[in-house]
């Protein structure tokens, strides 16, 4: 009787995994599968990369921080190293930021210098806070970190 049950559980357990095995099968066969994308080394490089560093802190690339906080959203930055300026087309939620005080954009410190317009809050775009139109900043120096 003990042998009829042990032949019994390996029935089932074998007829289980080729279930799950046809399953998977099924499956990979229906699939439209981009290989250019599946053996990618570029895919496979970022992929890696992006799990084992997203841990880290970063900053983004269109924000200006004020004491490590974020303080605005920018569009339409031009950078003019030469003259030691950085304009911007607009800074957006920047109810924040202390126009009188350093602030930092990507790897540079800037100065407010002025902007041509501010709105307090437009209702057409309340989400945006305070924005600021065609600013321009001089160049304090390079940020550490």
């Amino acid at each position: 009787m003990y042998e009829v049950i042990q032949i019994g559980a390996k029935l089932i357990i074998i007829a289980a995994l080729v279930l799950i095995f046809a399953f998977a099968s099924f499956k990979v066969w229906k699939a439209d599968l981009d290989l250019r994308k599946l053996f990618s080394p570029s895919r496979i490089v970022k992929q890696s990369v992006d799990e084992r560093l997203s841990w880290l802190p970063t900053r983004e690339k269109n924000t200006i921080y004020q004491s490590e906080n974020t303080v605005g959203k920018v569009t339409g930055a031009s950078v003019d190293e030469e003259k030691g300026i950085v304009e911007f087309q607009e800074i957006s939620q920047s109810a924040n930021l202390d126009l009188g005080s350093e602030f930092e954009f990507q790897k540079w410190k800037l100065i407010f210098q002025h902007a041509e317009t501010m709105v307090g809050l437009d209702t057409s775009r309340p989400q945006d806070g305070r924005l600021l139109f065609k600013v321009t900043c001089k160049i304090a120096g390079e940020r550490r970190g």
